[in-house]
């Protein structure tokens, strides 16, 4: 109760407490917007910022996923007991399995495999929910559109506009008043948006937090009365608003003539792309163009554009262990050479039983996951892996500016050859991410007298 207290009492100074945590921890969710019951707080590219008089109630840093977050209680609600290594990687699961639509319009035009267009489609036809809170891209003549913003579909011909990634963060929790009228919702979004619906359902409904946060509590029965589903895409970082755009411009492309970014491609163009490469040359950071030109690119070569520190910090290791699913890329594959299926981890016995009612109707195709490529090599490789701050966390924290070490560069490069590949590539790559950036960056705020997200 005390370190509840304690932010409780930080909570006083209104939007001035947020403000430490906007410094260097938002993860730019947008749900200090939803909060504020005078709507003084606003989303301004993607930042929580003042655009009215703050009265002090606090509710905006009450909320926050990242002033605080109820570790204890949300494993007590939503994890169960983790008994292996996997339930604490992953959470515990009900099922685990990489899947792909086989809806031909969901396929091709969704991102890869097309599991969460297929997933918000079905929810919706069946009418096991009345509508879904998720992201489509603003540009809809184009393949790929990395600008998105929040809609509420409402039927499953609309979840279409919502399919492929939008790599750039976007505060889609700032529109939850939009989708708190439907008697049933889901809700779909990264691991720091659910977080932040799983922290305020915690608050709605656990006794001790809704007697000490007893106005986020009141705000909370009216946004999350009809809350169902929460669907979780995999993340390991996201670019910050209009970041894309100036990597394109550096490259000299165009968005709109982009026919494969990272992991994402045309499915008409697989076959093509696929001769004489494997599954992990698709999944590597690269961009192919209409015209044949294919741009290898490193993400750590355009840090000042792409990189916010609120990714960094996030206590998600790609895979968010509070949703009902996650759905990503990594741990799909079960060949070398084959693209297009996506690694889906189902913790709700609701959702399985939805799985299997859309295999049945063969809107999914369903395969076991390839848990133990490499098992002995990743636990070496974790083993042996340092915590090292390549990419001077601490210079930012002081300075403001990225000057990573040169080791950053040598090291960029992914475990190739498929010697760790399905379950066991995704935990090098949560291990990579809590090495190599997490634990460096808060102990750079830590050491530097900042706000960092704290886990109770």
């Amino acid at each position: 109760m005390k370190q509840f207290e304690k932010h409780l009492e930080i909570s006083k100074e209104g939007f001035a407490a947020l403000e430490r945590v906007i410094a260097f921890s938002c993860s730019r969710c947008g749900l200090c917007a939803s909060m504020c019951p005078s709507g003084a707080i606003e989303m301004k590219d993607t930042i929580p910022t003042l655009v009215g008089k703050c009265n002090k109630c606090g509710f905006c840093y009450q909320a926050c996923p990242r002033a605080f977050f109820p570790m204890t209680k949300a494993q007590q609600r939503w994890f169960g007991p983790e008994t292996t290594e996997v339930d604490r990687r992953v959470g515990r699961c009900v099922e685990r399995f990489t899947s792909r639509a086989l809806n031909d319009e969901v396929f091709e035009k969704a991102a890869t495999g097309g599991t969460a267009t297929a997933l918000t489609r079905h929810l919706l036809e069946k009418k096991l929910v009345d509508a879904v809170l998720q992201l489509e891209g603003i540009h809809q003549d184009q393949y790929f559109c990395h600008h998105a913003r929040p809609v509420v579909t409402t039927t499953p011909e609309e979840t279409q506009r919502c399919s492929r990634s939008k790599n750039q963060i976007t505060p889609i929790l700032h529109e939850l008043k939009k989708v708190a009228g439907y008697e049933k919702f889901a809700v779909v979004g990264l691991s720091c948006h659910v977080e932040g619906l799983r922290k305020l359902q915690l608050i709605k409904d656990d006794p001790e937090l809704r007697e000490m946060f007893k106005g986020p509590a009141k705000i909370a029965d009216k946004l999350l009365a009809g809350l169902k589903y929460v669907i979780a895409i995999n993340c390991f970082s996201s670019t910050k608003s209009g970041g894309i755009d100036l990597m394109f411009k550096k490259l000299g492309i165009r968005e709109e003539d982009v026919i494969k970014y990272a992991e994402d491609t045309k499915k008409s163009l697989y076959q093509v792309l696929n001769e004489g490469k494997n599954f992990l040359w698709f999944v590597q950071d690269n961009i192919i163009t209409k015209d044949g030109k294919f741009y290898p690119f490193k993400y750590i070569d355009y840090l000042d554009e792409v990189i916010t520190m609120g990714c960094m910090v996030c206590p998600s290791f790609i895979v968010c262990k509070q949703a009902d699913v996650s759905i990503g890329v990594t741990a799909s594959e079960i060949k070398l050479n084959e693209f297009g299926y996506n690694s889906v981890m189902v913790r709700n016995p609701e959702l399985s039983a939805v799985f299997s009612a859309m295999v049945q109707e063969k809107a999914l195709l369903k395969r076991h996951m390839w848990d133990n490529r490499g098992t002995l090599l990743r636990k070496f490789v974790e083993r042996v892996l340092p915590s090292k701050d390549l990419m001077n966390f601490a210079e930012y924290v002081r300075t403001g500016l990225w000057k990573p070490h040169d080791d950053l560069y040598k090291r960029s490069e992914s475990v190739q050859g498929g010697k760790i590949l399905g379950l066991q590539r995704l935990l090098i790559a949560q291990t990579v991410k809590r090495k190599m950036m997490h634990e460096p960056a808060i102990h750079a705020l830590q050491k530097e007298g900042k706000h960092f997200p704290e886990m109770i």
